[in-house]
């Protein structure tokens, strides 16, 4: 790592450097450059520095150069370009060109199209001075280089090579490696030639110095996302065989032995750790593998490829790493001791397991099955025993055959590897890793008579009482709808039985009393037709009154006996008399407006008795030639109007006619009686309108016998 004495120099530098490119000077350390804010760099400061080139690739445009100051980025001159020497990584070189803004640091360019385009011109070059030994390079984790702080510097990591790819560019001989360390994976270019690769790819799965320049790519904001090594020559990868067989070398340790306390060691927890086990669980979305002894389980956290199988028996060596869910290994490199070796779970019940002491043991247990929800890729098993539950799933590495079905209430017996749960609130003691179907066993199934089929029970016989009840109450609707029906008809037989008998009652003496009356009145008239004037006309009034009463007696006699209004309404009674008497005088016309509303039967016998009084008159006294009944329904009124075409009278004086008088007068007392207006419009020789308008008090039908 660089001294402090470095940094303060390399600091002093970079404020020297701005100020020169203050003053337009040409700046001639990287570290100069470097110190440059994007927007200042990318004002095409001259530069002219001498370093030696660490990586180089113009077919990618990819250069770096590094002094004594430092490491930058340079984009080289165009390929072809006259003039440019064939450099490599050890070169020697002086470079004149101009600073760049760059995609993360500030950077040299050498490309024409970056000249700047003020002030004088500048000639780019580069020239090479000589060849030499790369710069010596600090030792850095992985951690580090991805933060950015040694972007574009040559550096050393120790890492773990995993795997080795060709790649598929056919113009550049160059492989992809695939590192891993404790601080996380390393992508690693290496510039190979072809008859290097296949020594290159039997380093993999083992750890190696490996120095190189960190370059990276970055986000649409400019931020670092993904930091490369980039590697000239297989020179700069140092496999140390030695030191990882010195690791394996090792007694193997307990899994109940690794971060606690022991008396110092060579290298301590920097060195990697032995270990031995067999495979008992494998989850390649994770990363890794739980290993299983007698001291309980460990998992292994490692890319190495090919993957183990359940059941191997490995030697591992990895890097000790521990937290909240206890302790494991980081970066495992592993050997195959044996294959397919039987392992036995321990036997634990859910109280013991809830200890804390078997997380990551392969162990049994037994439960009874709760509740199961199937997801898109497993069956979730939700079980509980002695007061305490848990989850069991399979694992990704499980077989693909389709889970059996087990009923709610089943008693299981599971084979998996436990976990601690993920959420520390959770109510869940732990959870179940299971290996495959087979590590589910039914150990017997639920009695019938559980507590769901109970509550489907109970639902059912809740409905049932629901239906009952509502038929219950439906019956009571019907009975009482039927008595109803029974009293109303029974009413309305008393009620038309009293009505004929009071119909025969003033036939047999009221009508008969007046025709009496009527004969005596005419005998007086004949035995005395000299009498004088007063008395004749008090005799002939009396004659008048006579016949109207016994008319308006014979009509209601007829009307009691009559059930128009009853049975049809207002407006059908009203047409029942005018087809009676259309037989004599075809002349009256029916007119209705909106719908007909019922009212009580009191308001629509006093209106039917208007309506009759009316065309009487009409035809008896006025000689009209066409009568019109008209009946308008409004929601809020009823209007009434019969208009004929006779004679008509001066409205203001009534005729001298006494049976007209009478009708009158009796027309407005049944108005009166209804709470109705009453209006007569009529002229000597125009006819005569009489209009009564009742306010509506519509009334529900009754119901009426057949």
């Amino acid at each position: 790592m660089p001294s402090r004495l470095q940094f303060v120099v390399i600091a002093l530098l970079a404020l020297a450097a701005l100020a020169h490119a203050e003053d337009g000077k040409t700046l001639t350390t990287i570290a100069a450059v470097q110190a440059l804010m994007p927007e200042e760099a990318a004002q095409h400061h001259p530069v002219q520095v001498r370093g030696i080139i660490t990586f180089y690739n113009p077919l990618y445009s990819l250069g770096f150069i590094q002094d004594e100051t430092g490491g930058i980025y340079f984009k080289p001159p165009p390929m072809g370009a006259a003039d440019v020497p064939m450099l490599a990584a050890g070169d020697r070189v002086e470079m004149t060109g101009v600073t760049r803004r760059g995609l993360f640091s500030p950077s040299i360019s050498l490309h024409p199209d970056d000249a700047p385009r003020t002030g004088g011109p500048i000639v780019m070059d580069i020239v090479k001075l000589g060849t030499g030994p790369l710069p010596a390079a600090p030792l850095v984790s992985v951690d580090r280089i991805n933060t950015g702080d040694f972007h574009d510097q040559f550096v050393r990591v120790r890492a773990t090579i995993r795997q080795v790819v060709e790649h598929t560019d056919y113009r550049v001989e160059q492989l992809n490696v695939d590192a891993s360390s404790r601080y996380g994976p390393l992508n690693v270019i290496l510039m190979c030639p072809k008859n290097q690769q296949p020594a290159v790819k039997q380093w993999e799965n083992v750890e190696a110095e490996i120095s190189g320049v960190v370059s990276g790519e970055v986000n649409e904001r400019n931020q670092l996302r993904k930091a490369t090594l980039l590697v000239a020559t297989v020179a700069q990868i140092k496999p140390d065989l030695a030191a990882m067989q010195a690791c394996f070398d090792q007694p193997s340790r307990g899994f109940g032995e690794l971060l606690q306390y022991r008396p110092p060691q060579p290298g301590g927890t920097e060195t990697r750790q032995h270990v031995s086990g067999i495979v008992t669980l494998v989850h390649p979305s994770r990363g890794g593998y739980y290993l299983g002894s007698q001291d309980g389980g460990l998992w292994v956290r490692t890319p190495q490829q090919p993957p183990v199988k359940t059941g191997d028996e490995l030697d591992v060596i990895g890097f000790i790493a521990g937290g909240a869910d206890g302790v494991w290994l980081e970066d495992g490199i592993h050997r195959t001791k044996r294959k397919a070796v039987p392992f036995a779970p321990l036997v634990r019940t859910t109280e013991k397991i809830s200890a804390g002491t078997d997380f990551g043991s392969l162990v049994q247990v037994e439960g009874q099955l709760i509740d199961q929800f199937d997801r898109p890729s497993h069956r979730l098993l939700y079980l509980g025993a002695e007061g305490h539950t848990f989850y069991a799933r399979l694992a990704e590495s499980a077989d693909t055959t389709p889970l059996s079905t087990f009923e709610n209430g089943s008693w299981l017996r599971l084979t998996g590897v436990c976990e601690k749960p993920n959420d520390p609130a959770a109510r869940e003691s732990f959870s179940l890793l299971l290996r495959e179907n087979a590590d589910i066993a039914l150990i017997s199934r639920p009695p019938w008579f559980t507590v769901q089929r109970l509550r489907w029970l109970l639902g059912g016989l809740l409905a049932l009482t629901a239906i009952i009840s509502a038929w219950v109450l439906l019956l009571r609707r019907q009975v009482t709808r039927q008595t109803q029906v029974i009293a109303h008809q029974l009413e309305q037989k008393t009620l038309s039985d009293e009505r004929r008998r009071i119909a025969r009652e003033l036939h047999d003496t009221l009508e008969q009393q007046l025709a009496g009356v009527n004969i005596h009145l005419d005998t007086v008239a004949e035995c005395a037709p000299d009498l004088p004037a007063p008395v004749s006309r008090a005799l002939d009034n009396a004659r008048a009154m006579l016949a109207h009463s016994r008319t308006e007696a014979h009509r209601s006699i007829l009307e009691l006996r009559s059930r128009a209004i009853e049975q049809a309404g207002l407006v059908g009674a009203v047409r029942e008399s005018i087809d009676a008497l259309q037989v004599i005088t075809p002349r009256i016309t029916l007119e209705i407006e909106g719908e007909e509303q019922r009212q009580s039967q009191h308001i629509e016998f006093q209106l039917l008795r208007i309506v009759q009084e009316s065309i009487t008159n009409a035809l008896k006294h006025a000689e009209a030639a066409s009568i019109t009944v008209r009946f308008q329904f409004t929601p809020e009124e009823l209007h009434v109007t019969i208009t004929d075409d006779g004679t008509g009278f001066d409205a203001t004086r009534p005729p001298a006619v006494h049976s007209t008088q009478f009708g009158l007068l009796g027309m407005r007392e049944r108005a009166a009686k209804i709470r109705a207006t009453l209006t007569i419009h009529s002229t000597p020789g125009n006819g005569c309108t009489i209009a009564v308008t009742v306010p509506t008090r519509p009334t529900s039908h009754h119901l009426r016998t057949p």
